[in-house]
């Protein structure tokens, strides 16, 4: 009996069908899966919106009522605890103030275990949570979420950076519309706050929502 193919043949013939298998199967998962492969490439750009400012640090997050860290922060300047760069209290979520030039309020982020004001991302899964109930308060038509965000890890932290604590609440915050900008900080670089007619460092910018 003739040989109708041989082996090298049929490796070639079963090789091309499985080729064939795997970029109908690519294909198909493509097809069903679509907007998997969408890519959000955040561009910042100029607004009107106002921010709303946020730390994100470890698990937790405070969002901050700066009419209160200012009018702290301008009495411990009139009483001279903030003279020369002095590291103060600010009396708000475990806070600590220090008075730059060019940068306005920094801000040390130390010990938030105990505070109140820190909010652990997870609360965002309920609907009657503190956390919630601020970030509703965000205005899409008039605000933006601004985000300092620490990649530093705390050695009893077991959830990572507050890359996490971010993600997840911009994303909420984008399902109400609102957008967000963000920058990263740590205990060399950190977290201030200044208005944009004082220094060119005060620049603030949210970036385009993924359905902009």
């Amino acid at each position: 009996m003739k040989q109708l193919i041989n082996v090298d043949s049929l490796t070639d013939i079963v090789s091309n069908s499985v080729g064939i298998l795997i970029i109908l199967a690519v294909v198909t998962l493509i097809q069903d899966n679509s907007t998997a492969y969408q890519l959000e490439i955040p561009i910042e750009h100029q607004s009107e919106l106002s921010p709303v400012f946020i730390i994100a640090k470890d698990d937790k997050l405070i969002v901050l009522d700066t009419d209160r860290i200012f009018t702290n922060a301008a009495m411990q300047a009139t009483d001279g605890s903030a003279k020369g760069k002095r590291i103060f209290p600010l009396e708000y979520g475990q806070l600590f103030g220090q008075i730059d030039n060019e940068q306005g309020i920094m801000f040390h982020a130390q010990d938030i275990e105990g505070s109140k004001d820190w909010h652990h991302f997870t609360q965002l899964e309920k609907n009657d949570s503190l956390l919630r109930q601020q970030l509703n308060k965000i205005d899409p038509e008039k605000q933006f979420a601004y985000f300092f965000v620490y990649d530093e890890v705390a050695e009893s932290n077991i959830s990572g950076s507050g890359f996490e604590s971010f993600r997840m609440t911009r994303e909420y915050l984008k399902s109400r519309h609102i957008k967000s900008g963000w920058k990263p900080v740590d205990s060399d670089n950190l977290a201030s706050i200044c208005d944009m007619s004082f220094s060119p460092l005060c620049k603030y910018l949210p970036s385009y929502l993924g359905s902009s």
